[in-house]
């Protein structure tokens, strides 16, 4: 309004949804407003249901957004003398069509372009020009210098109002109805929530990725830095405490040798190994028995088919030891990886507050792109978010796989429960509860068989994704509570949102980016992927360096996510409908390759 000359907006329904204020502000400044569609459609690509929408839904919006109602249309792309469909319908509805008489054509000019003013000849003129579909400098520029030629040629502006009809003039103070007030919601809904609440997960990820980014490297390489500078009181061989070795089995003839052969070579000598056979129907047991004629540290005892957990807590009541140590069929123990665990129930600086710890489990058997991935999936997350965790109280699984335990912890939570698939994880908050410590030992190595195919890896991570979820749900009582610390205050809640949050918003996330993408708009998902992947890299790197692994695992960095975030969809849509059916708990039993390749088996690290 700098030039005081009105003007009539032709205004297309989503436009009014999307900038409210500005329809307000075009109709406060005395300006006139008709419908010109909710899309720009094209009239004859479309039937008369969707026009008839497209039409009656602006007006609406309209009345509902600036108590406004106009009567007065305009065909999208003009030329009704072609576009005769468009303009019956419109008229059936009761609308008037107007049309222009001289078109700048501003929209098909480059930015940076001079479009030329409109030559004036003396009569009245409705003058076209567009306020959208990209850069409209140039428009701008073009419509001062045509404001101030036709001053100077004496013309006056004004709205369509002298020329239409007195029953077609708008309404300005409009009682509008319920109707359009939920029409004017659901297209907000539709157009305006997604984006907004979109840019919001945007930033809150940028923001919560950040922070605890941070926070877990930094408690990590405290926590790294206090382990390995600690200085560990040598352990009196005749005083040491007895640790039984909780081996649990079925149909495990592929690689048992194996595993008790790496459990024999253990440099920690007052152990006994209790190997569980749960009703295998292939020769696990007869392999078992024969080792045991070599070996008198080792224990073979049989059961009727029950599941891991009841095979594990039947050796758990057979053991004499009150360290229990516990390990899956295919996993290899390095020959220091019992003592590294034992050793923090013995420490004389709170060792008799240890509940549990959690050793550091590695990929044996890195031989495709899966397993790679897998090997740096396991590094990060064991030496940077369970060593950090471990630091402040945190800890929310110790594995199974490679794990000490207190005996008298067990015994006062019953060991393992049956009631879910992350019988660990279930057991590990148990401990919790007790107020125990739970801690992490990196030099407490096991090399284990991760899944080799895309069908093992889901069925593997579905088992874990509900497990986790149904260990949540069981300890729910421990989420927000102050009394279990950071565990209580961070990590479960955290852990609840990772579930929850992308359950809710993934397949809105996925469309909206779909469309972002198809609409050219791939900046701000190209600099999100960017900053994940250098995030991902710093983690990486540090976790390598502490463990000393080989750098070639950065090589997964750019493609992790190309895996990772549809074998999480899967799984979180997986789980959901599994727990809808219903649970079913028994054994996990991937196909054994026996292709673990343990290559420090024989290097025993230094206390």
């Amino acid at each position: 309004m700098r030039e005081g000359v009105p003007s009539t907006f032709f205004s297309l329904g989503q436009n009014v949804v999307k900038n409210p204020d500005v329809f307000q502000r075009i109709i406060r400044e005395g300006h006139m407003v008709a419908n010109h569609t909710m899309s720009h459609i094209d009239f004859y690509e479309h039937g008369d249901v969707r026009n008839r929408e497209e039409l009656i839904g602006t007006d609406r919006i309209m009345r509902s957004v600036g108590g406004y109602a106009t009567r007065l249309f305009r065909i999208p792309k003009g030329d009704p003398d072609n576009n005769a469909l468009a303009v019956l319908q419109a008229q059936q509805l009761g609308y008037l069509h107007v049309d222009m008489d001289m078109d700048t054509l501003d929209w098909s000019y480059d930015p940076g372009e001079e479009i030329p003013v409109p030559e004036l000849d003396g009569d009245g003129h409705i003058i076209l020009m567009h306020d959208g579909g990209g850069d409209r400098s140039g428009t701008v520029a073009v419509l001062a210098k045509l404001i101030e030629q036709a001053k100077d040629k004496g013309y006056t502006f004004t709205t369509l109002a002298p020329i239409v009809p007195t029953g077609y003039l708008p309404v300005k103070s409009y009682e509008a109805g319920l109707v359009d007030h939920a029409t004017a919601a659901v297209n907000t809904l539709y157009m305006v929530a997604p984006p907004t609440l979109i840019s919001w997960l945007f930033w809150f990820g940028i923001g919560s990725l950040t922070l605890m980014t941070l926070a877990y490297i930094v408690l990590a390489l405290i926590g790294h830095r206090r382990q390995t500078r600690k200085q560990w009181s040598a352990l009196d061989e005749a005083s040491l405490p007895l640790v039984s070795v909780i081996l649990p089995v079925f149909n495990e003839e592929p690689v048992i040798l194996k595993t008790l052969q790496a459990l024999k070579n253990s440099d920690y000598t007052a152990m006994e190994v209790i190997a569980v056979n749960d009703g295998s129907t292939d020769n696990t047991l007869a392999v078992m028995n024969e080792f045991a004629r070599d070996w008198p540290g080792l224990r073979v005892l049989t059961q009727a088919n029950g599941g891991k957990s009841a095979a594990s807590n039947f050796g758990i009541a057979m053991a004499r030891g009150e360290i229990i140590v516990t390990l899956d069929g295919d996993t290899l123990f390095e020959s220091q990886t019992v003592r590294m665990l034992a050793r923090h129930f013995c420490d004389p600086d709170g060792g008799d507050r240890v509940g549990a710890v959690a050793g550091h489990v590695k990929v044996g058997n890195r031989r495709n792109l899966l397993t790679a991935w897998q090997s740096l999936e396991y590094i990060s997350g064991i030496c940077v978010t369970r060593m950090a965790e471990g630091l402040v109280g945190a800890i929310s699984i110790v594995p199974g796989a490679c794990a000490g335990w207190r005996k008298e912890a067990l015994d006062v939570v019953g060991g393992y429960s049956h009631d879910t698939m992350a019988e660990d994880a279930d057991l590990t908050l148990c401990i919790q509860r007790l107020g125990y410590r739970i801690v992490q030992e990196n030099k407490a190595v096991a090399w284990t068989e991760a899944p080799m195919t895309v069908s093992g890896l889901a069925k593997q991570r579905l088992r874990w994704t509900y497990g986790n979820i149904q260990a949540l749900r069981k300890h729910y009582t421990m989420i927000l509570r102050p009394k279990y610390g950071v565990l209580g205050m961070v990590a479960l809640p955290y852990a609840l949102l990772s579930t929850l949050v992308p359950l809710v918003f993934m397949p809105l996330t996925v469309v909206v980016a779909g469309i972002s993408l198809a609409n050219g708009n791939w900046q701000s998902i190209a600099w999100f992927a960017l900053f994940v992947a250098v995030t991902h890299f710093v983690i990486s790197v540090i976790a390598l360096t502490m463990v000393k692994e080989s750098l070639w695992h950065l090589l997964m960095v750019p493609i992790y996510r190309l895996i990772y975030e549809p074998l999480r969809a899967y799984l979180l849509y997986a789980a959901l409908i599994q727990a809808m059916r219903g649970q079913v708990v028994g054994w996990y039993k991937p196909e054994r390759t026996n292709s673990v390749i343990a290559p420090s088996m024989s290097t025993r690290l230094s206390t």
